[in-house]
């Protein structure tokens, strides 16, 4: 009696120890997939506790973006007080669903709009989330693609392209910062602007005395008569005054302009 109650003791630590050696990725607010370790190695498994994928990377990232997960094997774990995390030698890439896309070769490696840029042979190229090539390494700089549209460097300047490898645009730039809210800042000939992510520019190139990136779906840039103005994604001024200064800010879904307009405080609603 004493020996059966030591076995299923036995296998009950050895349960727990299992079940404290696995972590979830999350989604949506549940778990979605459990990284589990064996001899030094990380696999996946089901919500089930299925195995997806056998043990047999160093390292599985613990989150997911728009389903993909990156892997390493011959990196290193970091653990340096203020500093917990992972530095990858290699980036590989697996789909929550258990499917290895890519094995660890890639120097680098971002996720964004359902597609991977990476970083191969100092050149840099497009694969999407099902493991295909968008543009195989071709362009020395680039940017993720936003809402299906690329940043990269073709001929020393920069050009927007689609996930058909296309311009968007014919124009091309000096240069192109990344986008936010939708936007993005221009150079060319030494003049300044915004464009959108479908490439048109919603300011055009100009001598601005100031141009400022976009919090809450307004954009900020600076006329020849000192002041300032505010500018949405669509490319209206919602205030015509100018101003001293001026920001955005939110207060749950309302949008406000705050700054000075003639050395006066003003707050006004943009939406």
């Amino acid at each position: 009696m004493k020996l059966l109650q030591l076995f299923f003791l036995i296998v009950l630590i050895s349960c727990k120890r299992k079940q404290a050696d696995l972590t979830g990725i999350y989604g949506d607010n549940k778990a979605l997939a459990y990284i589990y370790k064996e001899n030094g190695k990380e696999g996946l498994l089901d919500t089930n506790k299925n195995i997806l994928i056998p043990a047999q990377f160093d390292y599985i990232e613990h989150w997911l973006v728009d389903g993909l997960i990156r892997v390493d094997s011959g990196g290193e774990r970091v653990n340096g007080g203020d500093f917990v995390g992972y530095n990858f030698k290699k980036y590989g890439l697996i789909t929550i669903g258990g499917k290895i896309l890519f094995r660890p070769k890639f120097d680098d490696l971002t996720i964004s709009d359902n597609s991977a840029l990476v970083l191969l042979d100092s050149l840099y190229g497009y694969i999407s989330n099902n493991g295909d090539w968008i543009i195989k390494p071709t362009f020395k700089t680039a940017y993720p693609f936003y809402k299906g549209t690329a940043v990269v460097k073709a001929d020393n300047k920069f050009v927007l392209l689609n996930k058909d490898g296309q311009r968007i645009i014919k124009e091309t730039f000096d240069s192109i910062y990344s986008f936010k809210n939708d936007v993005a800042i221009v150079t060319n000939n030494k003049k300044w602007g915004l464009i959108n992510y479908r490439g048109r520019l919603i300011l055009p190139l100009g001598n601005y005395r100031g141009l400022g990136e976009y919090n809450y779906y307004h954009g900020i840039f600076k006329k020849d008569d000192g002041k300032w103005y505010l500018i949405d994604t669509a490319g209206n001024i919602p205030v015509k005054e100018g101003f001293d200064s001026v920001g955005t800010q939110a207060e749950g879904l309302i949008i406000y302009a705050v700054g000075l307009q003639n050395g006066k405080q003003v707050k006004i609603r943009l939406n």
